[in-house]
């Protein structure tokens, strides 16, 4: 195993500040109690190689009504290195996480949706290839992990910035004929994900996020309360000189949907929303805003392909 602590030189003292970590695990948190204590369990069985002073855990819950933060309280906060932030209103994934985020002054900030489970090895990978990377002049400032889906599957969790044509064909297609080529260009199915590569984006439910790089970007953007705020982050990352990484030498074990709204309508038009925000953000000065009519129309048949597909499985239920 790497020994993060053979090396002091790799991680300098942070002399203004005593409180200065390595790495801060940061967990998000709303009404998924039974995956949440999966997810810290295999933090405490897998502990990243520092000493507890160099490390913590902070879950946000977002104002649970099944228990997860009373999970917190009694069974968790006995260990001096997890603490437990409760919020009196569900803002949403950005907020809590830039809540936890700007309580830290840590090298390296690893975001895990609840419903994740880490692997041995899994943090110090992580923070190995950063620092490896560092030392050969590479100046990455977000990396991803492989991704398993609950079936044992890999989770295709990193991604390209899609072209306007890919992505409003991809929308269409996604929930009509989900593997058509389009989706498979844009999820980049068919690359081979057997050694680290450049990407434009990975998935926000596990990333490692370089602190030094944070503070150039800034941190989530707030307007989006849930989906595609793990695209913009990365966005600005490469605007800022950033690289953003693929890294599938370690894992994480991801059960999909575990953490997010059961309501797949609702899910789908706040997915959806999310998606008007970053084209708007992104192209308002340019000659693409005036394609916001198109947008609005390719946006909204996705959700209605959702509605329906629901109602067709409420009524195959019913027969």
């Amino acid at each position: 195993m790497y020994d993060l602590k053979k090396d002091n030189k790799i991680f300098p003292a942070d002399k203004t500040n005593n409180n200065a970590k390595i790495v801060s695990i940061i967990i998000v948190s709303y009404n998924s109690r039974k995956f949440l204590k999966n997810c810290i369990d295999s933090i405490i069985k897998f502990p990243p190689n520092l000493s507890e002073s160099e490390f913590d855990v902070t879950v946000v819950d977002n104002n649970s009504t099944d228990g997860s933060g009373e999970l917190i309280e009694k069974n968790y906060l006995k260990y001096n290195y997890i603490k437990l932030i409760r919020n009196d209103s569900n803002k949403g994934f950005s907020h809590a996480n830039n809540i936890a985020i700007k309580e830290s002054n840590s090298k390296y900030f690893l975001l895990l949706n609840s419903d994740t489970e880490i692997y041995e090895n899994s943090i110090d990978g992580l923070i190995k290839f950063f620092e490896e990377s560092r030392k050969k002049g590479i100046n990455i400032g977000i990396a991803g992990p492989k991704i398993i889906n609950s079936d044992g599957s890999v989770q295709l969790s990193c991604r390209r910035f899609p072209s306007f044509l890919n992505a409003a064909i991809y929308t269409i297609l996604a929930g009509i004929k989900p593997d058509n080529r389009f989706s498979r260009n844009y999820k980049l199915a068919d690359v081979d994900r057997s050694m680290p590569f450049e990407v434009d984006w990975v998935s926000g439910s596990a990333m490692m996020i370089n602190g030094k790089a944070l503070k150039v970007t800034g941190i989530f953007d707030e307007n989006y309360f849930m989906y595609v705020e793990d695209v913009d982050l990365c966005y600005r990352m490469w605007k800022k000189g950033f690289k953003v990484y693929y890294y599938p030498l370690v894992k994480i074990l991801h059960h999909i949907g575990g953490s997010t709204e059961s309501n797949s309508i609702l899910s789908q038009i706040r997915m959806q929303k999310s998606v008007l925000y970053f084209y708007i953000k992104t192209y308002k000065k340019t000659y693409k805003i005036v394609l916001i009519p198109f947008v609005f129309l390719v946006l909204g048949f996705r959700i209605l392909t959702t509605y329906l597909k629901n109602i067709a499985k409420e009524s195959n239920k019913n027969k």
